[in-house]
């Protein structure tokens, strides 16, 4: 490959190994993004060395994860600012982790029990107790707990509503039903919960059948001497209204937080 001084890329060269338009590399050094190595003003030949492709490769990845090429700008230049473009890529990694979350969910197979990695993310809650009879019970207790934090006129429509088991056997329904709002809200019901680093199974099915993720996930735990801190957790992810009637298509995420 033919090269200048025998270090530097031709614009045709770059354009190549970088799989961009010799358009778009022009644009990225009319926005200040990139300034050639070496510019032959008489000529206009320009010529890139082995940082410019370094840059390249960072702008392309910035825009990768969502941001416009004013974005990119601002967040290599305006260091007054960078505060709000950090929160900018937080909020698109937040994205993302939903999106792949959401992949994994759809990929969840009937009787599939496979143990994944997750983060459960920071939330606050509306949180009540409930000692239930039976699955039928719990249902009608969350429904009560959903009806309330409704009334509280701050339930969060972003995150998704779950139980936790605060007894140890997986025979007892002892539950915390948790309905997402916003963290404005002070009542005393509020219960906020940290990130965490968590281990869960995406359960396909019915309700009644939650049980059966709740011990394979226990059992995975005991056997790899995990350390877990905190209860599990039934998070509803695909039920009513989403599936209706056909209950073998629920989605549930059985998680429990684990020490990182």
């Amino acid at each position: 490959m033919k090269k200048h001084n025998g270090e530097l890329f031709q614009i045709g060269e770059i354009t190549k190994i970088m799989g961009i338009t010799r358009k778009t590399l022009l644009v990225y050094e009319d926005m200040g993004l990139l300034t050639p190595a070496v510019k032959d003003e008489e000529s206009g030949y320009r010529y890139y060395s082995a940082d410019n492709m370094t840059q390249i490769r960072s702008i392309k990845s910035l825009q990768a994860l969502g941001l416009s090429l004013k974005e990119v700008a601002g967040y290599y230049y305006n260091t007054e600012n960078i505060d709000s473009y950090l929160a900018h890529l937080m909020e698109l990694r937040a994205t993302l982790d939903r999106n792949i979350q959401m992949l994994q969910v759809r990929s969840a197979k009937r009787g599939d029990l496979t143990v994944r990695k997750t983060i459960l993310p920071q939330q606050v809650c509306f949180c009540r107790q409930y000692q239930c009879e039976n699955v039928a019970d719990a249902a009608n207790k969350l429904r009560d707990t959903y009806i309330d934090a409704a009334r509280t006129g701050k339930m969060s429509m972003l995150s998704r509503m779950f139980t936790m088991r605060m007894s140890s056997a997986s025979s007892k329904l002892d539950l915390m039903c948790c309905i997402p709002v916003d963290d404005s809200y002070d009542g005393p019901e509020r219960i906020e919960f940290a990130e965490t680093s968590a281990l869960c199974i995406y359960y396909r099915g019915p309700y009644e059948g939650t049980v059966n993720a709740v011990r394979a996930l226990m059992t995975y735990v005991a056997e790899n001497d995990i350390e877990t801190t905190g209860p599990f957790r039934s998070i509803f992810l695909e039920g009513p209204p989403n599936r209706g009637e056909n209950s073998g298509d629920y989605i549930t995420q059985i998680a429990v937080p684990i020490k990182a």
